[in-house]
């Protein structure tokens, strides 16, 4: 089996072959956090056109590298229980192609109780 920190390093070898860049963006009430980071996006297939999920959303698989090296979105860490604020989630937007689109449905993916990927449903 391999270990969390395997999987992330093989996953950020995929990307870096076969990803592009985006921006992750969550947005404050005075600015913009951005972090730039390599994705995997492509169009959501039919098996998951379902719910507010449509076929012009985008599914983006990214590795959780550059959010944690960039220690984005910054503040204070989370306090034990409380939710990450670096997980990506609903209502962040994500820049693809040079076009900014929002997060409807953010999946972290643990391994060994460590965040090792990120399934992500951009629409707009």
């Amino acid at each position: 089996m391999l270990s969390p920190e395997q999987i992330i390093a093989d996953l950020d070898a995929a990307l870096l072959d076969s990803g592009e860049d985006v921006i992750l963006r969550r947005k404050t009430n005075s600015s913009n956090v951005d972090v730039n980071c390599r994705a995997r996006v492509r169009g959501v297939n039919a098996q998951k056109v379902v719910g507010t999920i449509t076929q012009n959303d985008l599914s983006v698989v990214m590795s959780p590298t550059e959010i944690l090296a960039a220690g984005w979105p910054g503040g204070d860490p989370p306090a034990p229980g409380a939710p990450d604020p670096r997980l990506p989630r609903a209502n962040d937007f994500m820049v693809v192609k040079g076009r900014e689109r929002q997060v409807k449905l953010s999946d972290p993916i643990y391994v060994g109780g460590q965040w090792v990927r990120c399934n992500l449903v951009v629409s707009g």
